[in-house]
């Protein structure tokens, strides 16, 4: 029914700023067909908790007939309008509390295959980031992932253009409409990503580069990501915004180990010593090398048994008390481990290190670990 269409109206309320999907949540509260949004005015938008700035810019958006001239023009694009409640909306995104109202999706893949690995990191990265990114990208495809990143110089461009090299699907989540090109030198890349993938926005079409604007897209990128890889973050890095989102959806979060003397990978260090798994290996990534075997490729097969000794026989003195701590009182903070062994925090990232490359424990959440079965 034509009533139940929530496009025109979702739109309406996506091109305020700070809405996401709780806002229609409220409204659908109501009981009410998605017409009755526009039909109940400014009086309805105020009881929904609409502040007097948006309800006015609404109010403006009807009377000038934006709603319809935004939608015929992203017909005559090939963007779709994609909203919270289209069935072509990407269902991982619907379990972020703060999804998108609506996605422009501009492009071939209205939906990514496989996988999906959002790989983000700095503008101003190293050429070894850039060549981790760009490989990160073009395995990713190999296996049958899909990439998601941000579009951006550096590290974003070097993921997408790895992936394309490698004939898979990505897409690029802008902060800015999907008719935008910024920067400016990535006209031709979007042009292939459209062509082998696509660009998503939640932003109007024309929408420039809003410094606001970029941070709020990374939980976009995390919400599609079934892991995120941070592969160079300084302190101050939207990466590290992104790599927050992902964590908070309970999702994987990797990050590349760097130079402790580079401030470029302080951020994405920081992740690791939180928790974050360290991906310093590309197959054992994609779950194509078993971990021990990838650390200590000398150890002989045997038995479980045998196995566990190898693992085992070697711990140090702290090493052994974390084992017990976590066989006795289940999954830990480093901080808890630290108090709870009367070690310094230090002290217990270096022996957790060795000891989830050894296989004994496992991250089991955001700076959480558990002991391995």
């Amino acid at each position: 029914m034509p009533g139940d269409d929530p496009t025109r109206p979702v739109l309406l309320l996506n091109n305020c700023q700070y809405y996401d999907i709780r806002a229609w949540e409220r409204f659908e509260e109501t009981g009410l067909e998605a017409a009755a949004f526009i039909e109940g005015g400014p009086p309805l938008w105020e009881a929904l908790g609409i502040n007097e700035r948006n309800r006015g810019q609404m109010s403006a958006d009807l009377s000038s007939g934006w709603v319809d001239s935004e939608i015929d023009a992203c017909a005559k694009l090939g963007v779709k309008l994609v909203t919270c409640r289209d069935p072509l909306y990407p269902p991982p995104l619907l379990e972020m509390k703060d999804a998108p109202l609506l996605l422009y999706v501009r492009g071939t893949r209205l939906s990514l295959p496989g996988n999906v690995v959002g790989v983000v990191g700095t503008r101003r990265c190293s050429a070894y980031g850039t060549k981790v990114a760009r490989e990160m990208g073009r395995l990713a495809a190999g296996h049958g992932w899909s990439v998601v990143s941000g579009g951006a110089k550096g590290i974003d461009g070097a993921a997408h253009a790895g992936c394309l090299d490698g004939g898979g699907v990505t897409a690029a989540v802008l902060g800015t409409g999907v008719d935008v090109v910024y920067p400016q030198e990535h006209r031709k890349l979007f042009d292939a990503i459209t062509e082998a993938g696509a660009l998503y926005s939640e932003y109007r079409l024309g929408c420039g580069g809003n410094g606001w604007r970029f941070p709020r897209r990374n939980r976009i990128i995390a919400g599609l990501s079934s892991r995120t890889v941070v592969v160079e973050a300084p302190r101050r890095s939207g990466a590290l915004i992104t790599a927050r989102h992902a964590a908070e959806a309970g999702r994987d979060v990797w990050a590349v180990p760097g130079r402790v003397d580079d401030d470029r990978c302080w951020g994405s260090n920081c992740l690791i010593f939180d928790g974050a798994m360290p991906l310093f290996d590309f197959e054992f990534f994609f779950g194509e090398t078993d971990p021990q075997k990838a650390c200590f490729p000398d150890i002989p097969e045997a038995d479980a048994a045998g196995r566990a000794k190898n693992r085992l026989g070697d711990m140090s003195e702290g090493e052994k008390i974390l084992v017990a701590l976590l066989t006795n009182l289940g999954d830990r903070t480093i901080d808890n481990l630290a108090g709870e062994a009367k070690m310094s925090a230090a002290e217990v990232f270096k022996a957790i290190s060795m000891l989830s490359l050894r296989g004994v424990i496992f991250s089991s959440g955001s700076g959480r670990y558990s002991l391995a079965d």
